[in-house]
């Protein structure tokens, strides 16, 4: 099983080194050359983006990690997928899942939060562990794909 990444952890270094970097670059030298704020202020801005999205993933990180560390966990399974049609990366689809887990209480159905999924992902190709913290009100879903024989890098 492979985990299926979500956009934070790849989004930031398209939008850091494609945009931010190379921009900003470029600015600072019009900047030098003729005095012009335009583009290294819009170098500026993608840069932000790109930080700001890697501090989302850092973020998102350690909080997996404290939560499967310190909290509950629970083996559940994909019921839906709901896709995110404006949001497309490379040939990635972004979507959420709605994943279904057996407590004592009965089957509970939470809310995962972005995805990367492949154009031809299938339910049945998708297993979900959700972690919750003590209380029971964060959760995290960590989303797992079947190995099907396809390569996606």
């Amino acid at each position: 099983m492979k985990i299926v990444e979500t956009p934070w952890e790849r989004l930031y270094k398209f939008i850091l080194f494609i945009f931010g970097i190379p921009i900003l670059i470029i600015g600072i030298i019009v900047l030098a050359i003729k005095g012009n704020w335009a583009i290294t202020i819009n170098g500026i801005i993608w840069t932000i983006v790109g930080l700001g999205l890697k501090i989302k993933s850092i973020y998102n990180t350690q909080k997996l990690k404290t939560i499967k560390r310190e909290g509950l966990s629970y083996e559940g399974t994909v019921v839906k997928i709901i896709p995110a049609p404006w949001v497309r990366i490379g040939s990635f689809v972004t979507a959420r899942v709605e994943c279904l887990y057996k407590t004592e209480n009965g089957d509970n159905l939470v809310r995962s939060g972005y995805h990367l999924l492949l154009p031809f992902d299938r339910i049945e190709d998708l297993y979900a562990k959700i972690y919750f913290n003590h209380n029971l009100e964060d959760h995290i879903v960590e989303l797992f794909r079947r190995d099907t024989g396809i390569s996606y890098n």
